[in-house]
Parts: C-alpha cells; sequence; structure tokens
C-alpha cells in the first residue's frame, strides 16, 4: 500500500515536473511570437505611415500639376490671344505697306509725268531761247534797167525772235528763168543778229539773160 503511494506521488512530482516545462515553453513561444507580432505591427505601422507621406506628397504634387496645369493653359489661351492680335497686325501693317506702295507707284508714275512735262517744258523754253529768223516785209522785185544789167532787188527786215544769238546769219537766194533755169544761187551775209534784235536788208543781186520767172529767200543761221 506504501508503495502505491510512492509511486502516484512520483507520477504527480513528474506530470508536474511535464506541466512545468511545457508551461515555461509555452511562455517562451508567447513571448517570442508576441515579440515578432509586435516587430510586424511596428513595420505594418511604418509602412502605413510611409503611405501616408507619399500620399500627402502625391495630392500635394497633383495639386500643383493641376495649378501648374491651369496656368499653363491660362497662359496658352494669353498667348494665342496675343498672337491673334499680333497676326491681325500683322495683316493691318502688310496691307497697309501695300497700300502705300501702290501710293508710291501712282506717285511714281505723276513724277515720271510731271519729269515729262518738265522735260516738254524745257524743250520749249530751248526752243524759244533758241535763235529763230523770220522775215518782216522781205520783199524781192526784178529790175531790168535800160542799158544796164538786170539785178534783183531784195530789201526789208530779218528779226531774231528767239533769245539766243544766231550766228552766220544769211539770205539763200536762188533765182530762175524761163524754163526752170537757175539764173541766181547766192547768199546775202547778215553777220551776226542778236537775240530779240533785227537787221535791215537792202541787196542788189545782179544776173544775166532772161527777166526772172521766180525766186525764194531762204532764212538761214546757226545757234
Amino acid at each position: 500500500m506504501s508503495e502505491k503511494k510512492v509511486v502516484s506521488r512520483n507520477v504527480a512530482i513528474a506530470l508536474g515536473i511535464i506541466v512545468i516545462i511545457v508551461l515555461v515553453g509555452l511562455v517562451g513561444a508567447i513571448s517570442s511570437y508576441t515579440s515578432i507580432i509586435n516587430d510586424k505591427d511596428s513595420q505594418i505601422q511604418t509602412l502605413a505611415n510611409q503611405k501616408n507621406r507619399f500620399q500627402t506628397w502625391l495630392e500635394g504634387n497633383i495639386t500643383l500639376l493641376n495649378q501648374t496645369q491651369t496656368w499653363l493653359e491660362g497662359n496658352i489661351t494669353y498667348y494665342n490671344s496675343q498672337i491673334a492680335s499680333k497676326d491681325a497686325q500683322i495683316a493691318s501693317l502688310q496691307n497697309q505697306v501695300s497700300n502705300l506702295n501702290s501710293q508710291i507707284n501712282s506717285l511714281n508714275a505723276q513724277i515720271a509725268d510731271l519729269q515729262n512735262q518738265i522735260a516738254n517744258l524745257q524743250n520749249q523754253i530751248n526752243s524759244l531761247k533758241a535763235p529763230k529768223l523770220i522775215s518782216v516785209d522781205l520783199k524781192a522785185e526784178d529790175n531790168r534797167p535800160w542799158f544796164q544789167t538786170p539785178y534783183l532787188h531784195v530789201y526789208g527786215y530779218v528779226c531774231n525772235v528767239g533769245t539766243n544769238t544766231a550766228f552766220n546769219s544769211k539770205i539763200h537766194v536762188v533765182a530762175y528763168q524761163s524754163g526752170g533755169v537757175v539764173a541766181i544761187n547766192t547768199y546775202i551775209n547778215l553777220g551776226t543778229i542778236y537775240g530779240e534784235s533785227w537787221r535791215r536788208v537792202d541787196a542788189n543781186i545782179y544776173y544775166s539773160g532772161d527777166a526772172l520767172t521766180s525766186w525764194t529767200l531762204t532764212l538761214e543761221w546757226t545757234s
């Protein structure tokens, strides 16, 4: 009977030791897993914080990007408006340049016309200034006195109506007899006749043969 009690007590002690060992193992395992869980929770919290910071940064950048996009759109609209305004100004200036070119062409045509008129007027002035001899009551008479040599009497006046001097002034006298025979072909020299002056003519040109049928008196000079 006493041996059974001793065995029972030894079994109880062994079971107690086993229970204590199991409990110690469980406590160690629980402590280890608790530490692991705490580390994981810490990592999870760190990741959550990083996520929150990244999300905040991302939201801030998205807001900045939206603001930048709004600013760009505003500036694009502004500069498009400015470009359109400049294009309109350029078109207006091009029209003005075209109109000015037309006016310049018209003025150049007017200038050319005026220059032609000036040239014509200058020619007229030069023509008016140029020496020009005209006859004033310049006549010729065939004189055939008895027993004397016949002659053609040329008389009258020669005027220089120009303002410049007429040099080597002369009258070319050609007289004809019956049948177209040239009886006289000579000059009456008048010399120099100044502008707007006159010269008296009184000359006898002698010839022979039959009476004269016609004659010409041609004024000649040099400038």
